[in-house]
């Protein structure tokens, strides 16, 4: 629910900010990419409480759970938020290697989805614990020229700082447990069930640092 209320604000946004940079423009293209993905996911729990009635072909397949459709996801995601990131950074030298970096990152994510048993079964470590380590490089990157810039006075009014925000919290929470899951089986209630609940404070967090970013800038003669 929050994916939406975020792209919606975040249409809103760009709609009052018509001469925006075009990166945030690209992030709400985004956010209802991400709210696309969500509802397509959600033929597992339609096929799981129907008792397979409907989506029964994927019963006993590698589609039975959504992990194959999220690992596409997160491989977009963050190359997609460190393109954000980028693109927001001032010497061309550094922009020109984190965006070489970022399409060496998706490449080879890529290849490790296809020849690896991980697409179907569980998140990639790969993509998410690379993912997180180039994602916090650009993000300090970024806070490196923010500091150094006129938009540090007004640094509350300017939208990349509450997306940084909200993916850094997000992230900090959630990449642990990706990487501590090749550990445990489904069947451990326990882990699953703390799983869930982080994922979904996470969520929330994120999302709603998200909406008050654009609602703010909105609001504000900013960026």
């Amino acid at each position: 629910m929050l994916e939406i209320i975020a792209a919606i604000t975040g249409s809103y946004y760009i709609l009052k900010k018509p001469y925006a940079h075009k990166v945030f423009k690209y992030l709400v293209y985004f956010l209802w990419f991400t709210v696309i993905t969500e509802t397509i996911a959600m033929y597992t729990t339609i096929a799981y409480f129907t008792k397979y009635e409907y989506f029964g072909f994927t019963k006993d397949t590698g589609f039975e759970q959504n992990y194959w459709l999220f690992n596409i996801y997160l491989l977009v995601d963050y190359s997609f938020f460190l393109y954000f990131f980028t693109s927001l950074l001032k010497k061309n030298k550094i922009k020109k290697t984190l965006n070489i970096i970022n399409i060496v990152y998706v490449i080879i994510g890529t290849l490790i989805l296809i020849a690896s048993d991980t697409f179907f079964i569980r998140d990639s470590i790969y993509t998410v614990t690379l993912g997180t380590i180039l994602l916090l490089f650009a993000i300090i990157l970024f806070y490196f020229d923010l500091l150094k810039s006129d938009k540090i006075i007004n640094f509350k009014k300017y939208l990349p700082f509450y997306i940084s925000i909200g993916l850094l919290g997000f992230n900090m929470c959630t990449t642990p447990l990706s990487i501590f899951s090749i550990y445990f089986e489904r069947i451990n209630e326990l882990f699953v069930n703390v799983k869930i609940n982080i994922y979904l404070f996470a969520n929330i967090f994120m999302y709603f640092t998200f909406i008050l970013g654009f609602i703010i800038c909105t609001k504000k003669k900013a960026t």
